[in-house]
C-alpha cells in the first residue's frame, strides 16, 4: 500500500473526474482535425523512413596500379584493374567487308586482339535488321528489302579494358580508304550523298552514317542517363560521298553506388561530340578513319551516391513527437482561444 501511494505522489498524468470534464461538438471536431494531420504525418514520416533519404559527396579517386597485360600474360591477369566496354552501332550504308574496328589501334581482326583484352572478348559482325535499318536511316514507313540489309553493318563487341585513358574507332577499313583516298586529294565528287528529306536512299555505299544503339563503360549509373544511347551522326556532304569522321570525346566518371544492402561501383559519362570531314581529315592527316571515334579517360573524382535509412531510435522518436506534439499544440491553440473568447464575453458583459 505504501509503494502503491508513493506512485500516485509521481503521477504527473493526473486524471480529472469524468463527470467534471465537459465535451462539446466543437471539440470533438478539433479533435477529428488533430488525428487527421496527426495521420497525415504519420504516414509521411512512414514513408521517408522506408524509402530512405539520398546523400552525395565528392572525393578524390582512390590511387591504384593497373598492370599492363602483355601477350604471354596468363589468363585472368590484370583482371580487376579492368572494366567491360560494351558496344552496339549499326552503318546502314557501309557493307561489312568495307569494315573494320580496332582499340587502341590493334584491329580486332588481329590474332593479338583477344590475346591484350581477354577471353572474354566477343565482337559479332553481321547485316542489319528491319528495325536495326528503320533507327540507323529514320525511314520507318517503308520495308527494307534484303539488299538494303546487306548493305548495312552492325557491329556488337563487348571486351574488357583496363581503367586508363584509351580510344577505339568503328569505321571505313584502311583497305576501303585507300581506293578513295586519291578522290579525296583531288576534290573529286562522289555524286549522291543522304538528303535529309529521303535519307537512306540513293546515298553512296562510302556513307558512313551511324546509329549508336548502345555504348557502355562498366556499369552505368542507374539515375542519370546514358548519353552514349540512341544516338545517330548522320553525315550529309554532298562532294565526299557521305565520308566523315563522328569524333566523340567521353569523359568517364566513377561513381560508388551505396544501397540499403549492397555498394556497386558505376560510372556517369559525360560525352562532346563534333564531326571531322572528309576535306580536314585529309589535310591534316587524321589518326582515324572515317566512322566513329570514341577517345575517353577517367576523371579522378568519385561521385558517393548513399542511400541509407535514419537509426530505428531516432525514427520512433520522431514518429512519438509527432503524435503527441499535434495533440498538445492543439490542446494549447484551443485552450488559448476559449480563455480569450471567455473573457472577451465578460468585459462585453
Amino acid at each position: 500500500l505504501l509503494v502503491i501511494t508513493m506512485l500516485k505522489g509521481l503521477d504527473a498524468f493526473s486524471k480529472p473526474r469524468h463527470d467534471l470534464r465537459e465535451q462539446s461538438a466543437l471539440g470533438g471536431l478539433i479533435t477529428l482535425v488533430a488525428a487527421v494531420a496527426a495521420g497525415c504525418l504519420f504516414l509521411g514520416q512512414m514513408y521517408t523512413y522506408i524509402t530512405g533519404v539520398t546523400r552525395h559527396s565528392l572525393h578524390l579517386s582512390e590511387s591504384q596500379w593497373v598492370p599492363v597485360r602483355h601477350l604471354d600474360a596468363p589468363s585472368g591477369y590484370g583482371e580487376a584493374g579492368r572494366i567491360p566496354l560494351n558496344i552496339y552501332v549499326s552503318f546502314p550504308h557501309l557493307k561489312c567487308s568495307r569494315m573494320d574496328m580496332n582499340h587502341d589501334g590493334v584491329s580486332y581482326k588481329d590474332s593479338s586482339f583477344r590475346k591484350i583484352h581477354g577471353t572474354n572478348t566477343k565482337i559479332v559482325t553481321r547485316p542489319l535488321t528491319v528495325a536495326e535499318w528503320k533507327k540507323s536511316t529514320g525511314i520507318a514507313n517503308k520495308e527494307p528489302s534484303q539488299q538494303d540489309l546487306s548493305d548495312g553493318c552492325t557491329y556488337s563487341a563487348k571486351f574488357d579494358i583496363p581503367k586508363v585513358g584509351g580510344n577505339f574507332w568503328v569505321g571505313m577499313s584502311s583497305s576501303r580508304f585507300k581506293q578513295i583516298a586519291p578522290l579525296l586529294f583531288l576534290g573529286l565528287s562522289f555524286g549522291s550523298s543522304v538528303n535529309e528529306a529521303t535519307q537512306g536512299t540513293n546515298v553512296s555505299s562510302n556513307n558512313v552514317t551511324h546509329y549508336i544503339h548502345s555504348i557502355t563503360f562498366g556499369e552505368i549509373f542507374p539515375l542519370s542517363e546514358n548519353p552514349l544511347k540512341d544516338d545517330i551522326h548522320v553525315v550529309n556532304n554532298k562532294d565526299s560521298g557521305g565520308i566523315a569522321l563522328a569524333n566523340v570525346n567521353v569523359k568517364l566518371v566513377p561513381t560508388r553506388y551505396q544501397g540499403f544492402f549492397t555498394t556497386r561501383n558505376m560510372y556517369q559519362l559525360s560525352v562532346t561530340e563534333h564531326i571531322v570531314q572528309a576535306a580536314t581529315m585529309t589535310q591534316q592527316g587524321s589518326r582515324f578513319l572515317p566512322g566513329l571515334a570514341v577517345s575517353y579517360d577517367f576523371v579522378p573524382l568519385t561521385v558517393n551516391h548513399v542511400e541509407a535509412r535514419d537509426n530505428p531510435f531516432v525514427f520512433l522518436s520522431s514518429l512519438v513527437s509527432i503524435v503527441g506534439g499535434v495533440f498538445v499544440t492543439v490542446s494549447l491553440v484551443t485552450g488559448c482561444l476559449v480563455h480569450s473568447a471567455a473573457e472577451i464575453a465578460k468585459k462585453i458583459d
